[in-house]
């Protein structure tokens, strides 16, 4: 999972419940929640550790549910997939009624939404899931695809709800620190030349060096975000290898204007969720995003969209002439109001 969700989400339960946060105790240097960790020395077999405290809690949000590997493609990868698969069914037989399931990737639960041949893996997991009751997706339209395409029609017996990777909360105020004649762009998500194309700005980039710098936003791994790197590093660039929750925010807010550089054949926003609505979101900036990632424009009061590289020069060009052509509102997407709604469609109020 992404640790740096783990603060906000003990925002939003810890209002109405008393919250306990299990971690691999490798990572628990990387959250900012100290009170209430539970640091489990079990990195692989987390969930055996969920079993045996299990009874103490009300619920059990699980915010790395079984999904990975998608299917097995190697004999470690296949025991890794029927390890977790069997401690989950467990888990399930113990505390069922308890359970929150947090689903990244619908196309990893619907075989038919699948690309893989494989799609008995698929069909495996989604009989497990079907046995938990509460959902929460990334953004309303996985919320949506998983209730058109995973329950069985007519079925009543689940709850589903939204949450983001982060939040908007009117209480945080982060002092900008943008500079006056030069149009600083956040480049959202890790350095990740497979999931993002970075072509998309490397001529404008280019083009308008003198008059824009770029913030990578994301963690740089050694070798593979490298050639990124390498190709921008001529320019005005700023990053660092691995960001902090202070990071993130101090970097962020030297940006005046956030972007999402994710392919569109990576499926983000329609099967599966983009953490960059949710960086904008925490970070009360706007952002530029593919269409593709929000189908039915849940974000459009923060967002822009654009189709393609010349879409996407011209609104950096817009932006080039003036910051604030475009204005960013984040009223409807408050920590209370998410809150409010989680509660009540998953029934815990």
């Amino acid at each position: 999972m992404h640790f740096w969700q783990i603060s906000d989400l003990v925002k939003i339960f810890s209002k109405k419940f008393n919250c306990d946060v299990l971690i691999p105790k490798k990572y628990s240097h990387l959250i900012d929640t100290k009170k209430g960790m539970i640091k489990s020395p079990l990195k692989y077999f987390i969930f055996f550790h969920a079993l045996l405290i299990g009874r103490k809690y009300e619920y059990i949000y699980l915010v790395t549910s079984p999904e990975y590997p998608d299917y097995p493609t190697s004999f470690k990868s296949f025991l890794l997939y029927i390890q977790q698969l069997f401690v989950f069914y467990i888990l399930l037989i113990f505390f069922k009624k308890k359970i929150i399931l947090y689903i990244r990737g619908i196309y990893r639960v619907v075989p038919e939404l699948n690309k893989t041949k494989n799609k008995l893996f698929i069909l495996i997991r989604k009989k497990l899931f079907l046995k938990v009751n509460r959902f929460i997706c990334e953004n309303k339209n996985l919320e949506r695809v998983l209730k058109e395409k995973f329950f069985y029609k007519n079925d009543k017996n689940f709850y589903v709800s939204t949450l983001y990777t982060r939040f908007f909360n009117p209480l945080d105020k982060f002092p900008k620190k943008l500079e006056n004649n030069i149009l600083t762009i956040g480049i959202l998500g890790a350095v990740d030349p497979i999931r993002k194309d970075y072509d998309l700005i490397y001529k404008f980039i280019e083009k308008n060096h003198l008059n824009v710098k770029l913030i990578f936003l994301g963690r740089i791994y050694k070798n593979f975000s490298e050639p990124v790197i390498k190709k921008f590093e001529q320019y005005n660039i700023n990053f660092k290898n691995y960001l902090t929750d202070d990071d993130f925010i101090n970097l962020g807010s030297q940006c005046d204007v956030l972007l999402s550089l994710n392919k569109e054949d990576k499926m983000y926003g329609l099967y599966k969720g983009t953490g960059s609505y949710g960086d904008a979101l925490k970070l009360q900036q706007k952002v530029i995003s593919p269409a593709s990632t929000d189908p039915i424009r849940e974000f459009a009061d923060f967002s822009i969209y654009y189709s393609n590289k010349k879409e996407l020069e011209e609104i950096l060009g817009k932006f080039l002439i003036n910051k604030n052509f475009f204005n960013a509102k984040f009223d409807n997407f408050s920590l209370d109001k998410l809150r409010d709604k989680c509660f009540k469609d998953l029934d815990l109020i």
